[in-house]
């Protein structure tokens, strides 16, 4: 792989492609406000539900898991809508159906309309999140400033967190579980549609959209080189490391809030989110620069060693700011896991197929994001402790690391371009 470029080259690499880091910053923006109310709130939505529907953890858990599974398949058709509409277009349509979405949740007095509710967030969130924002990013940067331009972008993810989880945490317990969802609501369209306004692809790109619309379909060629990568042993067995993964990482993520604040109060709970966000903004940018001269191989399987370490912490912190510390060290990987996915099939496969291989990815690993949080709640209501949930997550990311080198040691393919 190609070396970190120093200062100077990265300026000139700016300098160079002026649109496209404009581009990455608009997506930075834009999944703060997506992984902050969709991904990083589900452990507070878990939390406030449970208190106000008084159901168990494992019933909200699974409107949790609902907007993940129902989020991942859309992004399937996301996918394929960028090669019809234009990007902006399908940013402010999932822009408005997640607005809606949240702020409805405020009027939800039964189990049943959250569900919905977070089925059809989970839907809108498709076109707002990670499948737009690498999409863009992979066609705006082909050479060597894509894992850092991905470092940056996706930063986002863990700013959402920072900002916007804590704050959440702490409107909702001041004005109320309805008030704070009906705000939440407004401000996600607010802040994304705008955004949106100024998202395009480069011209040769948006060229091959329209033509692609002109003809509505993918060409052989490209039909036959992405039936290729979805066989290809490589991305099958990425594929189930990653339903590992998210389940172990998310289900985690889901349930900190709560671990946290049994340990100590919602003050630490929230402190606890944000240390996690601090470490993977801080990770991912380490990362960005470590994997533009490390394999990725060695950068993916050292991840999965740090989420275990913090994973293992968490289960036995013996009070919040224990779990404060070892939500930062867990956190260090939870950016760089994110961020791998992503560049790995970028790296592989031809930037033609990228969205469809990427979206096909992300559908699949959303089974591991959905399960975690469900099934870590359920363990959380059979046991009565989470410690024994954090150690069902540490041996699934574990088994997720055997699975991740096997990948890596068979047959090597060379990106398609």
């Amino acid at each position: 792989m190609p070396p970190s470029p120093d200062s100077s080259s990265l300026r000139m690499s700016v300098k160079n492609n002026p649109h496209g880091w404009a581009i990455v910053g608009l997506t930075l923006l834009m999944q703060t406000v997506s992984s902050g109310l969709g991904f990083y709130n589900m452990s507070v939505y878990i939390n406030r539900l449970s208190a106000q529907l008084a159901v168990s953890s494992a019933d909200t858990s699974f409107a949790v898991s609902l907007f993940f599974v129902v989020g991942g398949v859309a992004g399937l058709y996301v996918a394929d809508l960028l090669r019809v509409w234009s990007v902006r277009r399908v940013v402010i349509a999932g822009a408005l159906v997640s607005g809606v979405a949240v702020a409805l949740v405020g009027f939800a007095d039964q189990l049943w309309q959250v569900y919905a509710l977070f089925t059809v967030f989970g839907i809108g969130n498709a076109g707002i999140s990670i499948v737009i924002s690498t999409t863009l990013i992979t066609r705006w940067f082909p050479g060597p400033e894509r894992s850092m331009a991905l470092a940056v972008g996706s930063t986002g993810l863990s700013l959402g967190g920072f900002l916007i989880t804590p704050l959440t945490a702490y409107v909702m317990n001041g004005w109320g579980f309805d008030l704070t969802m009906h705000w939440l609501g407004v401000f996600l369209v607010l802040s994304v549609v705008p955004i949106a306004l100024f998202l395009r692809f480069p011209s040769n790109e948006e060229s091959s959209a329209h033509n692609a619309a002109d003809t509505g379909q993918l060409s052989a060629q490209l039909a036959a080189s992405l039936a290729a990568a979805l066989r290809s042993r490589f991305y099958i067995l990425l594929a189930v490391a990653y339903v590992l993964i998210m389940g172990s990482q998310v289900g985690s993520i889901a349930h900190l809030y709560s671990r946290v604040e049994l340990l100590g109060d919602f003050t630490m709970a929230a402190l606890a989110v944000q240390a996690l966000s601090i470490a993977s903004i801080t990770g991912r940018f380490i990362g960005g620069w470590l994997v533009s001269w490390m394999p990725i191989r060695r950068f993916a399987l050292g991840n999965l060693l740090l989420q275990s370490v913090g994973l293992l912490l968490i289960a036995f912190a013996p009070n919040s700011v224990m779990g404060v510390v070892a939500a930062g060290i867990f956190g260090l990987s939870v950016g760089n896991l994110l961020m791998t996915q992503p560049l790995w099939l970028a790296e592989k496969y031809s930037v033609d197929i990228y969205p469809q291989v990427f979206a096909r990815a992300n559908a699949i690993s959303v089974l591991g994001v959905a399960a975690g949080p469900f099934c870590m709640g359920w363990i959380f209501d059979y046991a009565g402790s989470y410690t024994f949930a954090f150690i069902c997550a540490l041996a699934t990311s574990l088994v997720a690391f055997v699975v991740v080198w096997m990948a890596s040691i068979g047959p090597a393919s060379s990106p398609q371009s």
